[in-house]
């Protein structure tokens, strides 16, 4: 008798345990799931932004975040085809490399710190999304390293340096912050 009973008691937590799980997951079942932002997942995140401003090159467009950054960023030039920095700069083997030049405004109460190699990107002729390739070249510096720190209603120009197949031309560009999406900028090249 003292081994059922020592049993039973052993086994009553266990029970209960497993009834408070199915109670927490057909609750969770029942709730409403928070909204999921469209376009945040690949390369048509960047090239698709769900909330963007749109312009040509020199256009001054905002862009915004869900942390409270507030920026004017202007696309001031393309460089394409670019000159390596050096002897020791050069594109992969059938690549070239392009210059995307920005201007960076803050103009939020804070100060802004980001890396503009992580957030910009370029649209080529076959629709493919490119990222950074972090190059040096020639007649134009990448920010600190791609490094933009500006206090309130500072301003820093730069360039973003990318590897385009031969033959591929840009046709856009893009600016967003990628870990607190929000409001983005897209440049019409050609």
């Amino acid at each position: 008798m003292m081994h059922g009973l020592f049993a039973r008691r052993l086994m009553a937590p266990a029970s209960l345990g497993a009834a408070a799980t199915a109670a927490v997951l057909t609750l969770a079942a029942c709730s409403p799931s928070p909204p999921h932002p469209a376009g945040t997942h690949g390369a048509a995140a960047a090239a698709a932004p769900a909330s963007g401003n749109a312009g040509q090159l020199g256009s001054a467009l905002a862009v915004s975040d869900s942390n409270g950054t507030q920026l004017d960023v202007t696309l001031t030039k393309v460089i394409d085809p670019a000159d390596g920095a050096s002897q020791y700069s050069n594109p992969a083997s059938g690549k070239h490399f392009v210059g995307v030049q920005l201007n960076i405004k803050n103009t939020a109460s804070s100060t802004y710190q980001n890396n503009a190699n992580n957030e910009t990107t370029i649209t080529l002729s076959d629709g493919k999304t490119v990222h950074a390739g972090y190059n040096p070249i020639a007649g134009c510096a990448n920010f600190d390293n791609g490094q933009v720190k500006l206090k309130s209603h500072a301003a820093s120009t730069g360039c973003v340096t990318f590897q385009v197949p031969e033959g591929q031309k840009v046709i856009r560009v893009g600016y967003g912050n990628t870990v607190f999406p929000g409001q983005t900028a897209e440049w019409r090249v050609s």
